[in-house]
């Protein structure tokens, strides 16, 4: 009986602990002045899991103990708990498609939650059905002869979300490692183990302590992507470049030359205001895409450096190896040109910048700024 009560007091531990990092996590994100559909439903999805915490450290100070109106209590819970599983998943469902650029309309948002709530409506008949859950005169739980459709219901949406995902993958021949994709299948693995040791382990921790675990990791996850991502093309911002130079400083030398490539777009101001600043988001987009195809098996790092400039730091083997690439980034958005016929002038100017040894950062992406004016000169572009 020792060991039984010691196993409570640490699950409701473990519990209290993650329901305090889940709150201190749902604070910060209202204090965020960004307020997007996704940030709120990840708020949504945190203070979900925290009422489930909540539920399930009730249920173990109620569950096979007698006091007056105990019976009653344990079916209350169990209705609440089993229910809100049910709504987490649609939740989540309508986390996953707003992630991947889904328009989340009223209409999308009924369809997805319209299972959840047919599935709320059993978990409530069942107080008196014992359909999914049935509570014994001694005040304990167990599983009712249909506790497959709450099995169903709480799973089936995290599964049509999961399927939504792989088959994303595989249709656009996205890699697990890195992807938006890869990121948002990874909150199972841990929640998934949770789910499995308390189908066979009623009362141990489970689905909800792992899923505040995954959480916590998907929340710390988008951060280090806000603080070091460009949020429009999902590029290294210009934070990251002062570490990446310091590492590669250390590496270069004679024998591997870096060098900086400042670039921007042709009469960028001119595509902003004859076709409005979406277009303008779109050929940066654009612009992002083909940068990063021409970086393909090169070692270094691509940046949006800030309004329509990008850079790119990389090791080449002599000036005649710069300037090459040049080359070829002209030539990407020349086939782009030609394969897309876009309504506005769609071209970049690129200048170039060895790193002299003892040179400052600054000093560097001045000089590579210099060369890029000069380029654009020779090449009659405006900026």
């Amino acid at each position: 009986m020792k060991v039984e009560g010691m196993t409570t007091a640490i699950h409701i531990e473990l519990n209290v602990l993650c329901l305090i990092i889940l709150y201190a996590i749902a604070h910060q994100s209202v204090e965020n002045v960004n307020q997007q559909m996704k940030r709120v439903l990840f708020r949504s999805l945190v203070y979900g899991i925290i009422a489930q915490l909540v539920l399930d450290s009730l249920w173990l100070l109620v569950e096979g103990r007698d006091f007056p109106g105990a019976i009653i209590a344990n079916k209350v819970l169990n209705v609440l708990f089993l229910s809100a599983s049910v709504v987490l998943g649609g939740i989540w469902y309508l986390y996953v498609l707003e992630s991947l650029g889904h328009s989340m309309t009223r209409k999308l948002q009924t369809i997805v939650m319209c299972p959840s709530l047919l599935f709320v409506g059993i978990n409530i008949l069942s107080f008196w059905t014992g359909w999914t859950f049935t509570v014994s005169e001694e005040n304990v739980y167990a599983h009712g002869p249909h506790f497959w459709m709450q099995l169903v219901g709480a799973y089936g949406m995290l599964a049509a979300a999961g399927i939504h995902l792989i088959i994303r993958m595989i249709r656009r021949r996205i890699p697990l490692a890195g992807s938006l994709e890869g990121r948002l299948l990874s909150f199972y693995f841990i929640p998934l183990i949770g789910a499995v040791v308390s189908l066979f382990y009623t009362g141990m921790p489970g689905a909800w302590t792992c899923a505040a675990v995954s959480a916590v990791l998907l929340y710390i996850s988008d951060q280090d992507r806000e603080i070091i991502r460009d949020g429009l093309t999902g590029l290294n911002n210009r934070k990251t470049l002062a570490g990446v130079f310091v590492d590669y400083i250390k590496q270069a030398g004679p024998e591997k030359p870096l060098y900086l490539f400042m670039m921007d777009l042709d009469k960028f101001k001119q595509i902003n205001d004859t076709y409005g600043h979406p277009v303008g988001d779109q050929a940066l987009v654009h612009a992002a895409k083909l940068l990063a195809s021409c970086m393909a098996g090169r070692r270094g790092i691509l940046i949006r450096y800030g309004g329509d400039e990008f850079l790119i730091m990389s090791f080449m083997k002599n000036d005649g190896e710069a300037e090459a690439f040049r080359q070829v980034i002209y030539q990407k958005f020349e086939d782009y040109r030609k394969a897309n016929n876009p309504v506005y002038h769609f071209a970049m100017s690129v200048g170039i910048a060895r790193y002299r040894e003892g040179q400052e950062l600054m000093a560097l992406v001045h000089e590579a700024d210099q060369a890029l004016y000069s380029e654009k000169q020779r090449r009659g572009a405006g900026r």
